[in-house]
């Protein structure tokens, strides 16, 4: 193969570091856009994420929150300026009429370069605006009341689960077929028992073991005494396990709030649901296909106090109004269980136990917006310094003051150090009054069955009698 001329490859070297050149110039000239420049930046009150600070009067008086310092860190990276103004309404933004308000709709109207609020991704948002910046996510949940603490009239009993307590009787139910079966063939067989083997003298037996009172075996064949024994071990453990457990079971106070889930707040059609104007929570669920969910969105749809503006308007829905539930993003519920709990006075709010619906949060801004590949790359490095994680860290733990640590079943268990109260013993006392009545049942049958046994027993002597 020939090789190219020197003056051919020459030439092709220059086209392809021009080519390089050009790129990167254009590149470079790309990500300068925002030096030296002033930014109109649109935002809203949505602590903890962005709150806008007002004094008494009303006057706006400052920023703060996680996505002002992701702002003021972007300024200072990227070398620009911005003034920042509150959107008129306060919500990332609402298309009626096909019209935007909100932040999109001061963006689609040019009024701002940038709209500093978490906004989730969807087509209609998609269609007029462009997302950047990615800031993190979040899931939507269900703020409620804090639930009153109640104890299980079942307690004794749920010590184990019911798949135990059902082994157990039908374990007993076998030992006494099996203690029958062994007493039928030994009996065919020709063995003489000094005393008949019944059903009931055994399921007696083991009864009395049981409940540690022992009784006496009724058979002297060595195969029925190993049946016994091997009850009575058996029994030894189970009752033990039973009695070191009780008191810890006795001691458990359960919460669980009347509406801890969507499914909940399906059925529960006295309760209202407040829901922020505009919000990803809003879009889901007036749009989802899911037919509990679809339940909610009509009751929000015709109910005219559940659309809010204001984050304080929710929580106060939750804690001054009965049979409401605010559903919201969790990380501004994890912010009202801060505001308003507190171990000394009272437990008021709590989140409920289902989340759902995980979004990743970006910014907005203008889809002629030259802007942002900067801001993508800011952003990214926002993440890189530790900045976010280290905020997050701080603000979206779940406060340890009336925290509810809920189980797989979604009720939450705390351990009391009061006294064991009378609710916990209806179970055992109803228990003791079946007995009561099955008892006098019992009773009032014997009598009766010997007053006619003696009814007849004269009338069988009379007739002898008068027969001779």
């Amino acid at each position: 193969m020939k090789l190219a001329k020197p003056s051919v490859r020459l030439m092709v070297f220059i086209f392809l570091w021009l080519e390089c050149l050009f790129a990167i110039t254009g590149h470079c000239s790309k990500m300068n856009n925002l030096k030296g420049k002033q930014l109109r930046v649109v935002t809203g009150h949505f602590p903890p994420v962005i709150s806008i600070l007002r004094n008494s009067s009303g006057h706006i008086v400052g920023y703060s929150d996680q996505l002002y310092n992701h702002l003021l860190y972007l300024s200072q990276s990227l070398k620009f300026t911005f003034d920042i103004f509150p959107s008129k309404e306060n919500t990332n933004g609402v298309k009626k009429n096909g019209t935007w308000n909100g932040i999109i709709g001061t963006l689609l109207r040019d009024e701002a370069d940038l709209g500093l609020v978490p906004v989730a991704i969807t087509l209609e948002r998609y269609e007029a605006i462009e997302f950047c910046g990615r800031i993190g996510g979040d899931s939507t949940g269900i703020l409620v009341r804090y639930p009153d603490p109640s104890v299980s009239f079942t307690s004794a009993v749920e010590v184990f689960s019911s798949v135990i307590w059902i082994g157990w009787i039908i374990s007993g139910v076998v030992i006494v077929a099996i203690s029958i079966l062994i007493a039928y063939v030994s009996k065919r067989n020709g063995v003489d028992e000094q005393n008949a083997i019944r059903a009931r003298t055994v399921a007696w037996y083991l009864f009395s073991t049981l409940v540690s009172q022992g009784n006496y075996f009724p058979s002297r064949q060595l195969s029925q005494r190993i049946l016994a024994a091997t009850w009575c071990l058996i029994a030894f453990v189970f009752v033990n396990i039973y009695n070191s457990t009780l008191t810890s079971y006795m001691s458990v106070t359960y919460q669980r709030p009347t509406i801890n889930s969507f499914d909940d707040l399906a059925t529960n059609p006295s309760y209202k649901s407040t829901i922020l104007t505009g919000s990803i929570q809003e879009i889901d669920i007036l749009r989802s296909p899911n037919e509990n969910l679809k339940k909610v969105a009509e009751r929000i749809q015709k109910c005219s106090d559940c659309k809010k503006f204001y984050l304080n308007d929710m929580f106060n829905a939750v804690l001054e109004k009965e049979n409401y539930v605010s559903i919201m993003p969790s990380t501004i519920g994890l912010v009202a269980l801060k505001k308003y709990n507190s171990e000394r006075i009272k437990c008021r709010l709590a989140m409920a136990y289902e989340n759902f619906s995980w979004k990743p949060m970006f910014l907005a801004v203008p889809k002629s917006s030259p802007y942002i590949e900067e801001i993508n790359l800011g952003s990214l490095r926002f993440f890189d310094s530790g900045l976010r994680d280290y905020w997050y860290a701080i603000h979206e733990k779940v406060p340890k003051q009336c925290q509810l640590k809920y189980n797989s079943k979604g009720v939450a268990s705390k351990r009391s150090s009061n006294r064991i109260k009378l609710e916990q013993f209806y179970l055992p006392f109803v228990i003791l009054f079946v007995g009561y009545f099955l008892a006098f049942v019992q009773f009032c049958r014997e009598h009766i069955r010997r007053l006619s046994l003696s009814r007849r027993v004269k009338i069988e002597e009379t007739f002898s009698s008068g027969n001779i």
